[in-house]
């Protein structure tokens, strides 16, 4: 694969929602949030099954480059295989279990797409993927780092994707946000706080994913999503 910055793949974001905005439906509409079943078969022309794809419930979702047998646990005692044609995504079927985070299903959706994508982008590069028989898992530890340089791509493509900076900043003046935050922290700012837990379930993502966005496009400056009372912790020095 050829070296990707941060911007190279902020424009091949561009391309895929600009595509989306002119699928069937969408001519003449104000589109403010991406769908990801849309995205991925009516844009993508790429099929969605769901299974269990591990006993403990790590991997949420996998795809090939090309044909691949992958092992499947809906019976946990005698798992199958599952052939993988190179055009399929598999979501763990867990993800969409009552009570699930809708957020982390889309995101992990949008996440194998964009294996499919960077395949039909640079097709000789994957040739030897292909060859390999490469399956891409998308698990609950799945590195975001930079270090992991294939995950890295992946989630900055899907989270570009996802979350486009037009729709990200439409949907801020549209919830009451402004053009940008301070902070996000439900105990010292519930206001703020609830008005992005609105936008974030509106988009169909996790209040994480996109809060990271948010900081990614400079228009949030902290967040205190897992501790809102570190902004008072007083350290000894």
């Amino acid at each position: 694969m050829p070296y990707l910055s941060r911007n190279d793949i902020e424009i091949i974001a561009q391309r895929v929602v600009s595509a989306y905005k002119r699928l069937p439906g969408h001519d003449g509409q104000k589109v403010d949030m991406i769908q990801p079943n849309l995205l991925v078969c009516d844009l993508l022309g790429l099929s969605v099954d769901h299974h269990t794809l591990s006993r403990s419930g790590a991997i949420l979702g996998l795809t090939s480059c090309g044909p691949v047998s992958v092992p499947i646990f809906d019976d946990p005692t005698v798992p199958k295989y599952y052939d993988l044609d190179g055009r399929t995504l598999l979501i763990d079927s867990g993800l969409l279990a009552e009570g699930s985070n809708r957020g982390r299903y889309n995101f992990t959706l949008v996440h194998e797409a964009c294996h499919q994508i960077y395949k039909m982008l640079f097709p000789k590069e994957y040739m030897s993927s292909i060859r390999k028989r490469k399956v891409h898992y998308c698990t609950s530890r799945s590195s975001s780092g930079e270090g992991d340089w294939e995950e890295w791509r992946t989630n900055t493509l899907a989270s570009a994707i996802l979350m486009p900076a037009d729709m990200v900043l439409s949907n801020m003046d549209a919830f009451g946000l402004g053009n940008s935050l301070k902070m996000l922290n439900k105990v010292f700012a519930p206001t703020e706080y609830r008005k992005f837990e609105q936008m974030a379930d509106y988009m169909g993502v996790s209040k994480q994913a996109l809060a990271i966005r948010l900081k990614r496009l400079a228009l949030l400056d902290f967040d205190y999503l897992e501790d809102p009372y570190a902004l008072v912790d007083v350290y000894p020095d």
